[in-house]
């Protein structure tokens, strides 16, 4: 079997569940988006996690609230959809492995940060699990190196306890970076942020070579906000990006931002989502968004 998933802590244990139980060969990697449009194919040897459902894959595992309402178009597939803190939460729930024990704590950690549930400390002075997670999530900004980094993972967090898993060269110089340009990401966040009503705007599409930081920070630095809207350059820049989260300190939003963003193309949770804008119109549906959320 071949695993299509996403690049985060989600993903990565997801795929070491999945290879416990399935003989997997290969792990690729794919954006919601291009999954939605139709531009991943895939065939029964595929175990789609984490992303939407791909017609004619062998096995899918999602707990995306914007993907609920498609089940009935989907129909009968094998794998498991529930709307769950984590991806791998449904990959664990289905094959209920004694094997998978083991990866308990690596599993509440999973659910803890893909949920966002997490403590001021852990977005401050994150430890364990919660900053091994961050070396992997894409909006953390350490590069396109995260492949090879995330297929080593898979393996070696099999074989060695988490202690050593953080000692290893390969973590601790994605793990030190990390920890040691947070301030200056802070600082970033500082210039690069307004509060529009209760709506934490981050603009960074003229942003280059920026530190790197953790995409919870921002909460930090605005209290009063309920929900930030995170707007960013698309790949090649051909697109504008939006990153929605309700603040995970000051949960006031009421907007299902899932939904929101699947209106306009995107999806995700209640609490967070993305969307790709095309520039003509990027800016008034930029508006309608902060609007909506207003």
């Amino acid at each position: 079997m071949r695993v299509l998933t996403r690049g985060d802590l989600d993903g990565l244990t997801s795929a070491v569940l999945i290879s416990m139980a399935e003989k997997v060969t290969e792990i690729r990697f794919a954006h919601p988006k291009d999954v939605q449009d139709g531009k991943i194919p895939c065939d029964a040897e595929d175990v789609v996690v984490n992303l939407p459902y791909v017609k004619g894959c062998g096995l899918w595992f999602d707990h995306h609230v914007s993907e609920e309402r498609k089940l009935s178009d989907i129909g009968k597939f094998k794998g498991k959809f529930a709307v769950a803190p984590s991806a791998a939460r449904v990959v664990y729930d289905y094959y209920k492995k004694p094997e998978f024990d083991k990866f308990k704590v690596l599993l509440e950690a999973t659910d803890r940060l893909d949920s966002a549930q997490l403590t001021p400390e852990d977005v401050t002075d994150p430890k364990g699990w919660i900053l091994l997670g961050y070396t992997l999530d894409p909006r953390t900004g350490l590069g396109p190196e995260f492949q090879k980094y995330f297929r080593w993972l898979v393996e070696y967090v099999k074989e060695v306890p988490l202690e050593k898993v953080l000692q290893h060269a390969e973590v601790k110089k994605r793990v030190d970076r990390v920890l040691q340009e947070q301030e200056e990401f802070k600082a970033l966040l500082k210039k690069n942020s307004k509060l529009d009503g209760t709506v934490i705007v981050t603009d960074l599409r003229t942003v280059k070579d920026a530190p790197v930081g953790n995409r919870f920070l921002i909460y930090t630095l605005h209290p009063k906000g309920n929900v930030e809207v995170r707007i960013l350059r698309g790949k090649e820049g051909k697109t504008v990006n939006c990153a929605i989260g309700h603040s995970i300190f000051n949960r006031t939003c009421k907007v299902n931002v899932g939904d929101l963003c699947a209106s306009y193309g995107g999806g995700g949770h209640h609490g967070a989502g993305t969307c790709q804008l095309v520039h003509d119109t990027a800016e008034k549906q930029i508006a309608e968004i902060i609007g909506k959320l207003k």
